[in-house]
């Protein structure tokens, strides 16, 4: 089957809906059969595919771009363990990085037998002993690698307790992506330590197995600290337990399984800022507990921002699902960062801006409820968690300034011709944590599955269902396809292969000509790095301004150059390409062209009846050689058959209650017809 051009668009004027189609084709050999339902779907995806071009993205690339990725575990030996269980025994201070204390780790054997118990601590720090199962054991380093051979193996699914003692003064980071601690004095005075165990440094500060696909089930972390100090951690806080005259101890418990890399402590002169926010349509109340410092400054500064982290988790509750950790808490620890740390139920936050407050709420449930499995995937974590800035700005502030907001981003992504969401070079962590691709571009692929969605309500179906299918577990970027598959019914592989394998966007072009009534548009696509992607097919509208008024034409491109043909009684004075800011793309030249030809469209004779119905439509007639094609309002293709017969029946009873819309195409003329399921 070859297309010369397929043309589906859809115009919006005021609340009335138009749906357009062209189709030109040189050969066309589809038939009907009631029976051959599930047939026909697998031939409209194949006839679908074969007319888009998703570059030279190919499964096998992926598949390398896989193995050459980072596992973030240092030795393969850490597989043959899977941890239940960890309690931390900490004693630390918020003027320097010193770390006294002791780890136990509760893990289950899932090899046939563990002959070596190994993981993972800094060289700056010294283990003073190890107990496994209570009996003291040595241990061995090569670098980072700490491991134990034991006298007797143990059997698969033999759970086993590893407790160490150690201590020691690892150097201090300075931000994001650095060392696993950072202490950092203010100008007011006021100093602090935190950990920062994103992607690979919760080493520097715990013995620990750095496995994305390892999730720790519960955890208890208890941290003595100077008193005049509180200390910020995952989960509840049990109680505060006076040590000594100078020491006093937060024991802090979560029992939602959580990722090496978000376990987390923060020590400062804090003062704990609470209240308790309420979900809508429940009587469920939810503990919003935050450490400040400075509060005398801090607090009258920014106190209406953080009071507004209630309804916000009230609000993105309603898209992505309940707030997942809501047993316990959702809380931020603030700090020197230039942004934030999505640590589980308790951010380190340095910004006090909403929207970034935003940011790393939504990573609650994008990265800690539902984890990446693979560093390559972080989009989903990076990506969804600054796309939930934009629906924040949409809906606290407004939809022009959502606009505003992702325009600016979009800029930055289009800045470069080249780069691809997934990730590859897992090695590098900038390229792993790179604003323009991983965090802006992950956005504005959020944005676009949005737009290709047959309606909005589906597309938080999706993210809702991604939450509820993957919940407190891994997923990829083909568990999140599989998910918007299943829920738009539609093959997604073009759109994933294009904006997440490949590389670079489109840049759009029009010339136009009207006559009358009747509009053609010449749609010109070039792609940044056709080496890569070489075009990008996709939806995209067109607004049609004139003096008397504005319309969107949607229209769907999947060809470097292609022509639509359609109906306007208004003169057009301008045209605009993607005015409401969907698709990433640059726009080129617009420019009118009366030399560009017009197809007349001619008036027949056709009836359809009934109409409405719910078993079949009756088509009367057509001339032979009618090509008939069904859309949904969406402009999805349901079917389409080249007919030699004046009359053909389209069978409904399986189809959803609704309005569809019949297309009659017959010597490069379209007549389109409103249809009604009940």
């Amino acid at each position: 089957m070859q297309n010369k051009y397929n043309v589906i668009f859809v115009m919006y004027e005021g609340t009335r809906i138009k749906i357009h189609l062209k189709i030109v084709t040189t050969k066309i050999s589809l038939t009907w059969d009631m029976n051959q339902k599930k047939l026909l779907y697998i031939l409209l995806l194949l006839f679908i595919s074969i007319n888009v071009y998703a570059g030279d993205y190919t499964k096998e690339k992926h598949a390398l771009a896989q193995r050459l990725a980072k596992t973030t575990l240092a030795d393969i030996a850490e597989n043959d363990y899977d941890v239940q269980y960890v309690k931390f025994n900490l004693n630390l201070t918020n003027i320097s990085t010193t770390i006294t204390g002791d780890v136990t780790t509760r893990a289950r054997v899932t090899n046939s037998s563990l002959t070596k118990y190994v993981f993972e601590l800094n060289n700056d720090l010294t283990i003073d002993s190890l107990k496994l199962n209570g009996v003291l054991s040595t241990v061995t380093t090569s670098g980072t690698v700490r491991s134990v051979v034991l006298s007797t193996p143990l059997s698969y699914g033999s759970v086993f307790n590893a407790e160490i003692f150690y201590h020691g003064e690892p150097a201090s980071g300075t931000g994001l992506f650095g060392l696993g601690l950072v202490q950092a004095n203010f100008p007011s005075g006021t100093q602090i330590l935190y950990t920062l165990s994103d992607p690979y440094t919760a080493s520097d500060w715990w013995p620990s197995k750095q496995s994305l696909t390892d999730k720790i089930d519960s955890a208890d972390i208890w941290v003595t600290i100077p008193t005049g100090t509180e200390a910020g951690s995952n989960g509840l806080l049990q109680k505060v337990v006076t040590i000594d005259s100078s020491h006093i101890q937060y024991q802090w418990k979560t029992r939602y399984p959580i990722d090496y890399y978000l376990l987390s402590v923060a020590v400062a002169p804090y003062r704990d800022y609470s209240s308790y926010m309420h979900f809508t349509g429940s009587t469920d109340s939810m503990l919003i507990q935050n450490f400040f410092f400075d509060t005398t400054t801090f607090v009258p500064a920014y106190k209406a921002n953080f009071d507004s982290v209630g309804m916000m988790v009230n609000y993105l509750s309603t898209l992505y699902g309940r707030y997942p950790f809501y047993k316990e808490k959702y809380g931020m620890c603030f700090s020197n960062l230039n942004g934030g740390m999505e640590n589980q139920t308790m951010t380190t936050i340095g910004v006090t801006e909403t929207p970034l407050i935003a940011h790393e709420l939504g990573h609650q449930w994008f990265g800690d409820h539902v984890t990446y499995s693979s560093w390559g995937d972080i989009w989903l974590s990076e990506g969804f968690a600054s796309y939930t800035e934009q629906l924040f700005v949409e809906h606290f502030w407004s939809k022009a300034a959502a606009y505003d907001y992702r325009t600016v981003r979009y800029n930055n992504v289009l800045s470069y011709t080249n780069g691809s969401v997934y990730v590859t070079d897992t090695n590098n962590t900038s390229r792993v944590f790179d604003i323009r691709l991983t965090y802006y571009k992950g956005a504005a692929v959020v944005h676009m599955l949005r737009f290709i969605a047959p309606n909005d309500s589906m597309f938080f179906q999706v993210l809702k269902n991604y939450q509820q299918q993957y919940a407190f577990g891994l997923a990829n970027t083909d568990s999140l396809k599989k998910m918007a598959e299943s829920v738009y019914g539609q093959n997604l592989d073009t759109f994933f292969n294009q904006w997440i394998y490949g590389q670079g966007y489109p840049t759009f072009s029009i010339k136009w000509n009207q006559k009358g009534s009747n509009v053609t548009l010449q749609l010109n696509q070039t792609a940044s790095d056709p080496s890569v992607t070489k075009l990008f097919a996709t939806p995209l509208e067109i607004q049609l301004s004139s003096s008397s008024g504005d319309t969107v034409v949607r229209v769907y491109n999947d060809e470097a150059s292609q022509l639509y043909n359609f109906t306007w009684d208004k003169t057009i004075d301008s045209i605009a390409i993607d005015p409401n800011n969907w698709i990433l793309n640059k726009v080129g030249t617009i420019s009118e062209d009366t030399t560009l030809g017009v197809q007349q469209l001619k008036k027949n004779t056709i009836r359809v009846y009934p109409n409405p119905s719910n078993d079949n439509w009756q088509v009367d007639n057509l001339q032979n050689g009618s090509v008939i094609i069904l859309t949904n309002v969406q402009g999805q293709i349901i079917w389409k058959e080249r007919v030699n017969a004046s009359s053909i029946t389209i069978p409904c009873k399986d189809l959803a209650n609704g309005s569809y819309f019949l297309q009659v195409d017959i010597d490069g003329s379209t007549l389109l017809r409103q249809l009604i399921r009940r």
